[in-house]
């Protein structure tokens, strides 16, 4: 009785673990139908748009900005996006840009990391930001309101300085 127990109890671990495994293969490669799973993988972005309380339209990061927003299936995110054409290289050196050109290159790229999570029934996935190129986002959560329609990733939505639009294609 004993080994039928201990056979059974390893059958159900291994059973465990294989379908964790495929699971995570699956959330990996946007099979299943949730929007949590469907949001994990590697996006790139094909536009960034703000719009300033009147309506003005703005390209913070040039007309065809390049970076990537990466979803991984542990809940872990990390966001890189530049503007292009990209600033150029300091004068003096790799670390010893003026105050412009040090001000140009900051306001020029996008980077932070942390955790996400999905708020499926508002459509909305928030970046708990643990560390970011602005210091004001570190420690803070910062939701986005999202759309997914095949491989492309919208997020959308207002705020008191205007409206923004991101525009990403699943990296295959």
């Amino acid at each position: 009785m004993k080994s039928v127990i201990k056979t059974g109890v390893f059958v159900s671990a291994v059973a465990g673990l294989l379908l964790g495994c495929a699971t995570r293969s699956a959330v990996a490669k946007g099979d299943t139908g949730s929007l949590s799973s469907r949001l994990v993988g590697t996006w790139q972005v094909m536009d960034v748009v703000d719009t300033d309380p009147a309506g003005k339209i703005q390209h913070p990061y040039g007309e065809h900005p390049t970076g990537y927003i990466v979803y991984d299936a542990t809940g872990h995110l990390h966001v890189q996006l530049m503007r292009t054409p990209a600033t150029p290289p300091f004068a003096e050196g790799d670390q010893k840009g003026s105050e412009r050109e040090v001000r140009a290159a900051y306001d020029g790229y996008v980077a932070y990391f942390g955790t996400y999570r999905v708020d499926e029934a508002q459509n909305k996935v928030i970046h708990v930001v643990q560390g970011s190129l602005m210091p004001s986002y570190t420690g803070t959560d910062q939701p986005r309101p999202f759309k997914l329609r095949g491989d492309e990733l919208i997020i959308e939505g207002r705020t008191s300085e205007g409206g923004f639009y991101r525009r990403f294609k699943r990296v295959k």
